[in-house]
C-alpha cells in the first residue's frame, strides 16, 4: 500500500465516439483507492488508435512527467492497449520506461505484470518480459522489411497499385522533348541560368542533359564521362594587347 498523501493520475481512452469511459474510470478509481493513492487528475478521451487524430491528453501527461513540481508520482491505465496507440509493443513498452527514468511509477490495471516494481523488489516475469523485448523488435523489424519487399515487388509487377495509385518512385523531371530543347537553346550559346528559364527545370538539371552527341568536346569522345557545354568557337578578332609605357 502506498501513503495516502500520493497522487496519481488516471488515463482511459476509447477509440469511438460510442464508446463510454465510465467502466475504465470507475475501475481505475477502485484501483486508485486499493493502492491508497489520491486521484490528482483523470486525462480521458476519445481517440482512435489509428494515430490520425491527435491525443491531447496523451501528450499532457507525458509533458506534465517531464515537470519535477507535478502532484502525482503515478499513472494508472486500465490496459496497455488503451495506454499506447504505437503499432508494435516495443514501442509501447518503451514509453512506460521513459515514464520511470522521470519518477513516474506506472499500473496497469488488466496487466499487473508490467506495473512499476514495489519498493525496487525484482519482479522476474517482468524482467524476462523487457529481456525478450530487443528480440521481438528484431523479429517484428524483420518481417516488416519482409512485407515491404513483398509489396514492391507486387507492384513492380502490376499485381498491386500503390495507395495513390501512380507508378512508384520519382517521376521524371526531365522528358526526352525538354531535353532536346536544353540542348538546342545551349548550342545557341545561352548561359544556363537563361535555358533552365526557358524550360522550367533548375540549371542544375538542365547541366545534367549535357550537349547534343555531335557537339561533344574531345574530352566525351575519348570515352571520358561528364557534362562539358559545347565550345563556341570565338569569330571576334582578338584585342591587340595594351603595352605599357
Amino acid at each position: 500500500m502506498t501513503g495516502e498523501n500520493v497522487g496519481c493520475i488516471i488515463y482511459g481512452r476509447v477509440s469511438t465516439t460510442s464508446q463510454e469511459l465510465d467502466g475504465q474510470v470507475r475501475e481505475l478509481e477502485q484501483e486508485a483507492a486499493r493502492r491508497g493513492l489520491t486521484v490528482a487528475a483523470r486525462h480521458l478521451e476519445k481517440a482512435s488508435a489509428t494515430g490520425r487524430i491527435e491525443r491531447a491528453e496523451y501528450d499532457r501527461h507525458l509533458r506534465d512527467a517531464v515537470d519535477p513540481p507535478r502532484p502525482w508520482t503515478h499513472l494508472l491505465c486500465w490496459a496497455l492497449d488503451r495506454f499506447s496507440r504505437e503499432e508494435t509493443f516495443t514501442k509501447a513498452t518503451r514509453a512506460i520506461l521513459d515514464l520511470e527514468r522521470l519518477g513516474v511509477r506506472f499500473h496497469s490495471l488488466k496487466e499487473p505484470t508490467l506495473d512499476t516494481p514495489e519498493d525496487g523488489r525484482p519482479n522476474l516475469g517482468r524482467d524476462v518480459l523487457l529481456a525478450l523485448l530487443p528480440v521481438i523488435a528484431s523479429f517484428e523489424s524483420k518481417r516488416r522489411a519482409e512485407r515491404v519487399r513483398l509489396a514492391m515487388r507486387e507492384i513492380k509487377e502490376s499485381r498491386r497499385r500503390t495507395r495513390s495509385g501512380c507508378p512508384p518512385g520519382r517521376p521524371r523531371r526531365v522528358t526526352p522533348e525538354l531535353a532536346a530543347r536544353v540542348r538546342e537553346l545551349r548550342a545557341r550559346g545561352l548561359p544556363w541560368k537563361t535555358v533552365a528559364q526557358h524550360v522550367g527545370l533548375p540549371a542544375g538539371t538542365c547541366r545534367k542533359v549535357g550537349p547534343a552527341p555531335s557537339l561533344q568536346t574531345g574530352r566525351a569522345e575519348n570515352g571520358l564521362t561528364g557534362f562539358r557545354a559545347p565550345l563556341i568557337v570565338n569569330l571576334v578578332a582578338p584585342r591587340p594587347a595594351r603595352c605599357r609605357v
